[in-house]
């Protein structure tokens, strides 16, 4: 208890001192204005550099808070402009994509002006559904006018066949299938023969004996005379020939001139049926007069 009562009088004492300072300083201060002077310098020196550092402390907290935001939305500003670039790079690449399909259409459409021939233009959609064979699925069937037998083509040369239809879609026999076949002749010696797949990107010119004259390099191309395919379009070029011992015939290989791996628009061919007609016709017309001749 009396501990308590000391420290309350040493307290009081000492604001006392302190109280009868602060008035000797103010009376003196009065009387002579360059001790006031003196001590406001002096307590300037003291509080200017510490003024100055907290201005300082507020500013770079001020600096920091600042950048920090505009980071913040330098950052947001990046997040949305690479996903416009992304979406502007998948725009591109849409357009790119439609540009070269239009050429490839152009170009179906150019070989269907410059030939002559009435065709239906069909995007390839799938492989061959069984997995065993060489085949397509075209996105074109009956409602367009596309027949079982019809023709399949493509600028670079002969596709196929077309041996399924539904009223939307259509298989096509691909040239290098197995029981494919077309017949052809050298575009160049005019050797006819028929050819048929033998799988990959190869075919087999059969039926064409050793003593004609065939060489690696030549032009195969459709002869007409299958009613199928339209005369004079290439089915590829000659890349080996063989002749085997004790057999009358080569061994003629053929690389088809179309890349089927790489297929994407394709022409079928929906006026071949009049121009089979056509074809028989004359056929008979010439027999006739033969016929007619022998008579006389």
């Amino acid at each position: 208890m009396s501990t308590g009562v000391s420290e309350r009088k040493k307290i009081a004492a000492l604001s006392f001192c302190l109280l009868c300072c602060s008035l000797l300083l103010t009376a003196y201060s009065a009387r002579h204005p360059s001790f006031a002077r003196t001590g406001t310098s002096a307590l300037f020196e003291v509080i200017a550099p510490l003024h100055a550092a907290v201005d300082l402390m507020e500013d770079s907290a001020s600096s920091v808070w600042s950048r920090y935001l505009g980071l913040l939305n330098v950052s947001e500003e990046n997040a949305s402009l690479r996903a416009r670039v992304t979406e502007l790079d998948g725009e591109r690449g849409l357009l790119e994509e439609f540009k070269r399909e239009n050429e490839r259409l152009r170009t179906l459409l150019d070989l269907n002006s410059v030939s002559q021939l009435r065709g239906v233009a069909a995007n390839v959609i799938g492989d061959e559904p069984s997995g065993w064979g060489q085949g397509v699925i075209v996105n074109k069937g009956s409602l367009m006018g596309v027949r079982v037998g019809m023709a399949v083509v493509h600028p670079r040369g002969v596709v196929g066949q077309v041996v399924a239809v539904s009223p939307n879609y259509a298989h096509v026999l691909l040239v290098t299938d197995h029981a494919s076949g077309v017949d052809v002749m050298t575009q160049d010696s005019r050797v006819r023969g028929v050819i048929e797949g033998v799988g990959a990107d190869h075919c087999e010119l059969r039926y064409v004996s050793k003593q004609t004259p065939v060489r690696v390099g030549d032009t195969v191309v459709s002869s007409g005379m299958d009613g199928i395919f339209p005369k004079g379009l290439i089915v590829g070029i000659v890349s080996k020939v063989a002749v085997e011992t004790g057999t009358l015939l080569q061994n003629i290989e053929v690389k088809v001139s179309v890349d089927l791996d790489k297929l994407e628009e394709v022409l079928i061919v929906t006026g071949e049926q009049e121009q089979t007609a056509k074809l028989q016709e004359a056929h008979s017309l010439v027999k006739s007069g033969k016929h007619a001749k022998r008579r006389e």
